[in-house]
């Protein structure tokens, strides 16, 4: 391959590069497996589908509400479309919304901090303080001593 040719190719946007390898161009049965025991042990998974690289096969990120992630090669975005409406969870494009900051979070070792329900005040019953029922409306103006 000439320098000409090389140009033409790099201003026609086409590539003399390898195509990505069998294994990672197909989603298997067992990263498909993967992925959906990811969605059923974790709670608020989110899927981030990435675009296919010189290097890499379309690959779909799954992010739990922790920041969690797990990384599998899909077929295509019809593929990964598929999957998030099997398991029913919603499908992003990587390219054009970026990762979550939960993600990086959990990278460095920031885990999100979790209320416990013996944590929370108790729930406010009918009466007030006074043992009075509660009124309607807004409360009686101040008296002046």
């Amino acid at each position: 391959m000439s320098f000409s040719d090389r140009m033409r190719s790099w201003f026609t946007g086409e590539s003399k590069r390898a195509a990505p390898s069998r294994s990672t161009d197909k989603a298997s049965r067992g990263s498909t497996k993967e992925l959906e025991a990811f969605v059923a042990s974790r709670i608020g998974v989110e899927a981030y589908l990435e675009p296919k690289t010189a290097i890499y096969s379309t690959t779909i990120l799954l992010v739990a509400d922790d920041g969690e992630y797990l990384r599998r090669p899909v077929k295509d975005r019809r593929h990964a479309a598929d999957f998030c409406g099997h398991v029913n969870i919603p499908l992003y494009d990587a390219a054009k919304v970026g990762y979550p900051k939960r993600m990086r979070d959990y990278d460095r070792g920031q885990r999100p901090r979790r209320v416990e329900l013996s944590e929370l005040p108790p729930w406010p019953d009918d009466t007030t303080p006074g043992g009075e029922p509660p009124r309607d409306g807004p409360p009686p103006p101040p008296t002046q001593a």
